[in-house]
């Protein structure tokens, strides 16, 4: 199957919602980056330091997303559409150096997409991506204080692994979570 076929072919069928998830493109940057600042400001009050979120700045975030797009730093970066216009996206790779497997970079959806399957169908895509490249885990980190996030991937499978972390830059304490790919 070629890649936009595939991209085609990936939806959730969900409640009524057709969820479409292709590769992204640099002109998708802009509404990624309103996705991202967005789901941060809502989810993250309380989890990361008041100044990183007051921090967030859109235009900045859409180079930063552009740029991995186009450079492909960390391997992949898809979007999710809904009606046509950007709902989330999720970034993934494989992750050199660390126990072998795949990796979530980032899985973002708009808050105001949020519970119409965005984030099932990103999820689903980025691991079935990763199978298909020969990874028989995965794996991602979210913030310990985010419980929300945490009952979500619990319910897609993910199990903390016991190792923490915490990102200099958000000052907060991130779980590991794995999942074996069937």
């Amino acid at each position: 199957m070629t890649e936009p076929a595939r991209a085609r072919a990936a939806h959730d069928p969900g409640p009524g919602i057709a969820v479409a998830v292709r590769p992204a493109v640099p002109g998708d940057a802009d509404a990624m980056a309103e996705a991202f600042v967005q789901g941060w400001r809502q989810a993250y009050p309380g989890v990361v330091p008041d100044a990183v979120l007051a921090a967030l700045d859109t235009e900045r975030t859409a180079r930063w997303l552009a740029g991995l797009i186009e450079q492909r730093t960390e391997g992949d970066t898809d979007v999710a559409e809904q009606a046509g216009h950007v709902a989330g996206f999720v970034r993934y790779g494989i992750r050199r150096g660390e126990q072998p497997g795949g990796y979530v970079f980032g899985l973002y959806v708009h808050p105001a997409q949020a519970g119409r399957g965005t984030g099932r169908a990103l999820l689903r895509h980025a691991e079935r991506r990763l199978r298909e490249r020969g990874c028989g885990t995965v794996s991602l980190h979210v913030f310990q204080a985010n419980e929300r996030a945490r009952r979500l991937y619990a319910r897609a499978g993910y199990v903390p692994d016991g190792s923490t972390r915490v990102e200099p830059e958000y000052q907060a304490t991130e779980i590991r979570l794995v999942k074996a790919l069937p």
